[in-house]
């Protein structure tokens, strides 16, 4: 064997990993792309489709908390609330998410309310497989975490996220074969419709949103694999968690102190906005999220952990943490949605995802057409 043939067989290798992680996972990227082009805007996509419940009009008038939780009990039976979020703009509804009794098993759900007087505006079943407007972003949402399969899936679907990062690398050094002059990689050339057009074509757009993709290939792994990559991080650094991941179970009691309670103790206190109230029954607490200067996206990351049962602060927590690998996580899904950077990431994020839809079905239309 030649020396020039010893050199080519790693650069073979590498085309080979490439090629058939290209046809095999290909059908999966795809899936995510087209389902993540949509996520990426799924609350103007949702209020666009379900105005009725997802808007209101715009008015200073605002019910206690409390009305809505109760008028959504008298409609579903069984209702507890587990998540419930504010309005983040004029005109926007109460959105509550829980169980509820439907066709009589408890099963998931949403619950849309008018701030201004806690009326329900309508309520959906999260995960149900009904094809209409109603349930069309849902659907779409649940397709690209899990395709509606359960954990085992996403399981799945974290695996492709890892092959994905490592293929990162191995596209990156097939893009730049020896004696090729750095910036002729990420421009095309040939006529329109050659081969030489479509291989040029799927190196240059590969680069180019090459930073883009790997974010999302490193932050799909993370946020699929939450524990393991924990684990993986806490390595290197300690991460501590959120304060109710390691609240002791207290007994079921009923509440002294209701949300509306627990929000104006956090609101007293601190003057902050309040994004969203998380119940945590079995901990004995509520958790108020309220928006700060350290948050990365528009979700509200700082936790007031306050007591049920004398409405005292049994502690706060920012996503930021307090350790590197705290840090680290805190930017998985800002970085992951887009959110970290405004429209201008969302906006980089739904091109990371056209990209990737091309990349996979040019990739697997430059093999046929060189097979044949």
């Amino acid at each position: 064997m030649t020396g020039a043939a010893v050199r080519r067989r790693p650069r073979h290798a590498l085309k080979l990993w490439h090629r058939w992680f290209g046809l095999i996972t290909g059908l999966w990227l795809a899936l995510l792309a087209v389902t993540g082009i949509a996520v990426t805007f799924y609350d103007e996509l949702d209020s666009a489709l379900n105005a009725d419940w997802r808007t209101v009009p715009v008015s200073a008038n605002r019910a206690p908390i409390g009305h809505a939780v109760a008028a959504a009990e008298r409609a579903l039976p069984g209702f507890a609330p587990n998540m419930i979020e504010l309005p983040g703009h004029a005109g926007d509804s109460l959105w509550m998410m829980g169980r509820a009794l439907v066709d009589g098993a408890p099963r998931p759900v949403q619950v849309f309310a008018d701030p201004r007087d806690g009326a329900i505006l309508g309520w959906r079943e999260s995960g149900a497989i009904r094809l209409d407007r109603r349930h069309a972003m849902d659907i779409v949402y649940g397709l690209h975490i899990d395709l509606l399969a359960g954990p085992w899936m996403t399981w799945f679907f974290g695996l492709v996220a890892l092959l994905w990062v490592i293929d990162h690398g191995i596209a990156a050094a097939l893009s730049f074969p020896k004696g090729m002059h750095l910036l002729r990689a990420f421009r095309t050339g040939g006529r329109r419709g050659s081969l030489k057009r479509l291989y040029d074509s799927h190196r240059a757009w590969g680069l180019w949103f090459l930073p883009v993709t790997l974010v999302l290939a490193v932050t799909g792994v993370t946020l699929a694999w939450p524990d393991d990559s924990r684990e993986a991080v806490g390595l290197v650094s300690p991460v501590t968690g959120r304060l109710h991941e390691s609240m002791a179970d207290v007994p079921d009691a009923r509440p002294a102190i209701d949300i509306d309670a627990a929000m104006a103790r956090v609101v007293g206190d601190t003057g902050a906005r309040v994004h969203s109230v998380r119940i945590f029954p079995d901990h004995g607490v509520y958790a108020v999220r309220t928006f700060d200067a350290r948050d990365r996206d528009d979700q509200g990351r700082l936790w007031h952990y306050v007591a049920m049962d004398d409405g005292r602060v049994a502690g706060t927590r920012h996503d930021n943490g307090t350790t590197a690998g705290d840090e680290f996580f805190a930017w998985q899904y800002p970085l992951h949605s887009g959110k970290a950077f405004g429209l201008a990431g969302r906006l980089l994020v739904l091109g990371g995802g056209v990209v990737t839809l091309w990349l996979c079905l040019g990739g697997i239309r430059l093999w046929w057409r060189r097979r044949r």
